[in-house]
């Protein structure tokens, strides 16, 4: 353990309290799985010594185990301020700062790590999944192989090279990845976790499930794969097992995050939403910057905010990615060809040649529809992993990803068309968009969009965490912006199990 110095008065009020006992017996805890009685150690070591590294790094690991990253990023920074040059620290650091969200951050201090430990093999499995996260693919590839170069028995790099594979559509290899990762678990739970966690991402829903089943029969006293044999089932329709599924991991850890979340949506699907809410309300609880959870709180709990939370959108489309265009085309989706027939309509298929930005171009599908129009066509997107999807499409001439500002950044000439499919669903307030928008247009150039329908004069956050948006609202919001109604069509955007209604609407800027 490491000395620490301190003042004569701090060794005085010391001097009837045994640190190393405390130290020892917080240990003991660990090692007996009782966490909460660890951190009651560490705290009172804390109490006497605010400065011992020791106890602060133990109670950073201890609050990210109970999933609280954002305690455990102010403890081992703390503790990064007298350790800095400890790699495996750097290394929890980093784990913390991904948990929140600080990839960039994340990505710094796996880096630091490496630079304290040069074959620090896991740092580089975990750096392959900062990378993936970013939809850095090349980085995130390599990385995976230099953890695997450097210990070739690691199943978690085989699973996060078998990621970027499918991602990239280079699935036998990832199958052989795959296979890999399971030959040298010898169906271990954790790697049969992460590997149903791939297939659920896939949409290879069966064998995702035989794998999270073979995880519980190993180690029925873990949470997490009573949480992923729930997924499975909830993809599957089978909502009545994966409620069983969730509520198990929920017996084991009352605060286990994964199954939080996704009971709350199965019970918002059943709309349970008092109960619904109260797993969104847990999840915030124990960490406040989970914004996925601040969201579904608010459609659950009958609230309505200005639009959905930025690292919201990022993450629901982030883990979208994979299997989007395959569940759309399940579901009747036609809003691209839909936005494309009415922007035709209106300004003729005679004329290709128009300047158009895609907003919220997810994987492209829209673009694909307004290519033949195009003499130049933009894309932006919130999710870095829908944007490396929309660049396999080579359809589009220039793409950002960032928000609507980010969109029209540096763009110096007008554009005849924007269009945004789907994207007003996470957007209440539209002042904004539909400003931006004008902004970027020509005069009597178009904007084309679809919306849920909505009553009443404004808009409304729906339970299931999208916006509805009443005509009236649109043409005020439009008005206000120097833009005009010039198209509307009601329309079935899509099943999902059911009809959803709602809008195909185009605007013309005003001269």
């Amino acid at each position: 353990m490491t000395n620490v110095k301190s003042d004569p008065r701090q060794d005085r009020r010391n001097d009837s309290v045994d640190i190393d006992r405390l130290m020892q017996d917080g240990d003991n805890h660990i090692r007996q799985g009782r966490g909460t009685e660890a951190d009651a150690c560490f705290r009172e070591v804390l109490a006497h010594q605010p400065g011992n590294p020791d106890a602060l790094q133990r109670r950073g690991i201890l609050a990210f185990l109970r999933g609280d990253p954002s305690e455990a990023v102010e403890l081992l920074s703390r503790t990064m301020a007298i350790r800095s040059d400890d790699a495996t620290l750097c290394g929890h650091l980093a784990s913390a700062l991904m948990a929140c969200g600080n990839l960039d951050e994340a990505i710094s201090y796996w880096q630091r790590a490496l630079e304290l430990a040069p074959d620090y093999a896991a740092a580089y499995v975990s750096l392959g999944n900062a990378y993936f996260a970013k939809s850095e693919i090349e980085s995130s590839e390599l990385a995976y192989r230099k953890g695997i170069e450097l210990a070739p028995d690691n199943p978690k790099a085989f699973v996060g090279l078998a990621r970027v594979l499918h991602f990239g559509n280079r699935n036998e290899e990832a199958e052989t990845a795959l296979h890999q990762a399971l030959e040298l678990a010898e169906d271990a739970p954790e790697v049969c976790n992460l590997v149903g966690t791939v297939l659920l991402e896939t949409g290879e829903l069966d064998a995702a499930l035989e794998l999270f089943e073979t995880s519980v029969r190993r180690e029925p006293g873990e949470p997490q794969g009573h949480a992923g044999k729930g997924i499975a089932l909830h993809m599957l329709r089978r909502l009545d097992d994966a409620e069983v599924a969730y509520r198990r991991a929920l017996e084991i850890d009352a605060r286990y995050p994964l199954a939080l979340k996704h009971l709350g949506v199965l019970l918002q699907e059943r709309d349970e939403l008092d109960a619904a809410a109260e797993c969104f309300r847990q999840l915030l609880a124990a960490n406040p910057s989970d914004d996925v959870a601040r969201h579904m709180l608010a459609a659950t709990a009958g609230e309505t905010t200005p639009g959905a939370p930025a690292g919201y959108v990022t993450r629901l489309f982030d883990d979208y990615a994979d299997r989007f265009d395959a569940h759309l085309s399940r579901i009747s989706y036609r809003v691209p060809d839909l936005i494309r027939d009415a922007v035709v309509d209106i300004g003729g298929s005679d004329q290709p040649g128009w300047r158009i930005m895609d907003l919220g171009c997810g994987t492209g599908l829209c673009g694909e529809a307004l290519r033949p129009l195009a003499a130049f066509l933009a894309g932006a997107d919130l999710s870095p992993r829908m944007i490396a999807k929309s660049r396999e499409r080579n359809v589009y001439d220039s793409l950002v990803t960032g928000c609507i500002e980010d969109a029209f950044e540096g763009q110096e000439k007008p554009f005849d068309l924007v269009v945004a499919g789907d994207v007003f669903t996470y957007v209440g307030d539209l002042s904004s968009a539909f400003a931006e928008s004008a902004r970027a247009l020509r005069p009597g150039g178009l904007m084309a969009f679809s919306i849920e329908h909505g009553d009443g004069d404004t808009y409304h956050l729906r339970p299931t965490g999208r916006y509805a948006h009443s005509p009236a609202y649109v043409e005020d919001t439009a008005d206000s912006s120097g833009l005009s109604v010039v198209c509307r069509r009601d329309v079935v955007l899509r099943e999902d199990p059911e009809p959803i209604q709602g809008q195909i609407v185009v605007l013309a800027r005003n001269p």
